[in-house]
C-alpha cells in the first residue's frame, strides 16, 4: 500500500466531523518510514506558537490575532518533547481536510514555512486540492 493512503486513513480516523465544522490538517513526521510524530491543527495555542507571525502563503492575509496552532508546530513540539531525533534526517508530510472530508491544499502558511526551514527537514510533502502529494 502506498504510504500516503496509509496517512490517509490514519488522519481520517483521528477526525471527529461530528464535534466541528472546520478543516482539519494533520502533519505526520516519519523517520526512517516510521511515523515518530503525529500533529493537528487546535484551537488551543502554546507560548511559542504566539511568537509566530500568522500569514497565508496564498491570499498573504495576516491572521496572527487568531490564537490556534497550526499542525506542523504541534507535531514538531511533540518530537521535541519525546526524542532527540534530528529533524534532517525526517520527511514531513501535510494532510487537510476540508469541511465536507476532502483532500485539500495543506501547504504550511509562511510562519510554518520560517519553522520547516529552521529544523531544516529532509522533504516536506503537501496535499493539493487534487489529492496529489507535492514536494
Amino acid at each position: 500500500m502506498n504510504k500516503f493512503k496509509r496517512l490517509e486513513e490514519i488522519s481520517r480516523s483521528l477526525v471527529d466531523y461530528n464535534s466541528s465544522k472546520r478543516c482539519h490538517h494533520f502533519s505526520f513526521i516519519l523517520y526512517k518510514n516510521r511515523i515518530i510524530s503525529i500533529g493537528n491543527n487546535s484551537k488551543k495555542t502554546h507560548p511559542l506558537n504566539l511568537k509566530n507571525r500568522k500569514t497565508s502563503i496564498r491570499t498573504g492575509e495576516d491572521f496572527s490575532d487568531q490564537k490556534h496552532i497550526c499542525s506542523e508546530f504541534s507535531a514538531i513540539n511533540k518530537l521535541k518533547n519525546m526524542t532527540n531525533i534530528d529533524t534532517k534526517k525526517c520527511v514531513l508530510v501535510n494532510i487537510r481536510y476540508n469541511r465536507n472530508g476532502e483532500i485539500a491544499m495543506s501547504k504550511p502558511c509562511m510562519s510554518c514555512d520560517n519553522l520547516l526551514k529552521y529544523f531544516s527537514f529532509k522533504k516536506v510533502i503537501w496535499t493539493d486540492d487534487n489529492g496529489n502529494y507535492i514536494m
